[in-house]
């Protein structure tokens, strides 16, 4: 069985992917080490995340959330809608024991939304490693197929060199010019944990290394992603382009293990929940506090279970880069029928 899967893999490669992202983290380098927070915020708008709870309906869970972070009145008809899905890998079945992978009836319900506001849609990532295979096994081409909609996984997109000018990619890196070209962009991560050093988490925010270029993401000494200072570089790819609203499919979620689901003890929680909010250091804040709650309730000894929200280096450097709103006396959590709601917000303070 392994040797057809390792023929699978081979065969559904894109020429300059990784077969597997774990053969790229030997990578090592230096670098500046993280700055401290400086607390000091460029001026930017009050944010509203909102957190609805989902028992059955899960279409009406995302209208409500997306009404409450402030609808979807900028996207004109005819304009060009890009919706992300979190795809890090395929999903081969039973070979892992959770989802890895943005819900595919969160992408549809997203989808319909964007329907009523007469947009055009694409929906596409670029997945860690076998992309291709990773669309269709997720379940979003056939989501794309059944909504009359485009699939376009960024494998088939050009791709521009982008540079942050900011501490770290020196070089720059390739963007999905799919990306770049959309009137809209919307966000859908899944909240979970992230187990290489120095990220904690994956959500909003770390959604975004999906739009550059695989082997960017690998660049040797200090610009390479996951060796040093992975949650600073994480905050300057969120300069590339600011979604219109970022939609996190917190339904299950993994405190432990994630964000792929190959570690040896991967731990999945059903924690039944949409966040919303066109803030993505907001959102992200609150996705934390969600992922802290669920992981301290489950004994996870982690980083991101003892470390405060505000000095995640995600969270207070991209507020320091005018991402988004980092200040909690700023930010409005909305409580939509959320079960737990209570503890996420004590976790989040």
């Amino acid at each position: 069985m392994r040797d057809g899967f390792q023929f699978l893999f081979r065969s559904q490669r894109i020429p300059g992917e990784p077969l597997h992202f774990r053969k790229r983290f030997k990578s090592r380098g230096g670098g500046p080490e993280p700055l401290p927070p400086t607390r000091v915020y460029p001026n930017m708008p009050d944010a509203v995340v909102a957190v609805r709870g989902v028992k059955d309906d899960l279409m009406s869970a995302v209208r409500e959330a997306v009404l409450a972070a402030g609808g979807l009145e900028e996207i004109e008809p005819g304009q060009t809608v890009m919706i992300k899905p979190n795809m890090c890998g395929p999903a081969l079945g039973g070979r892992l024991p959770g989802r890895i992978t943005t819900n595919p009836e969160v992408l549809r319900a997203v989808i319909r939304l964007c329907k009523e506001r007469g947009a055009r849609i694409i929906v596409g990532d670029r997945s860690m490693f076998l992309t291709e295979l990773a669309f269709r096994t997720t379940g979003f081409a056939r989501v794309c197929r059944e909504e009359k909609v485009e699939g376009l996984p960024w494998t088939r997109s050009e791709y521009v060199w982008f540079k942050p000018g900011k501490r770290h990619w020196s070089r720059g890196f390739r963007v999905a010019k799919v990306v770049m070209d959309a009137d809209h962009f919307i966000n859908l991560p899944l909240l979970k944990n992230h187990r290489v050093t120095g990220a904690d988490f994956t959500c909003c925010m770390k959604a975004m290394v999906g739009a550059i270029m695989p082997l960017d993401r690998y660049q040797e000494g200090p610009d390479a992603l996951h060796t040093q200072n992975l949650s600073e570089k994480v905050a300057e790819l969120n300069l590339i382009k600011k979604p219109t609203i970022n939609i996190v499919d917190a339904l299950s979620i993994a405190v432990r293990g994630g964000p792929d689901g190959l570690s040896n003890r991967p731990l999945w929680v059903d924690a039944n929940l949409i966040l919303a909010s066109k803030d993505r250091v907001a959102c992200d804040s609150v996705a934390l506090a969600t992922l802290r709650r669920f992981g301290e309730e489950q004994g996870v000894k982690l980083p991101y279970v003892d470390k405060k929200v505000w000095d995640q280096a995600q969270i207070y450097y991209a507020a320091e880069l005018g991402i988004g709103q980092a200040d909690p006396a700023h930010i409005r959590i909305e409580d939509l029928h959320a079960p737990n709601f209570d503890q996420i917000r004590g976790a989040w303070r």
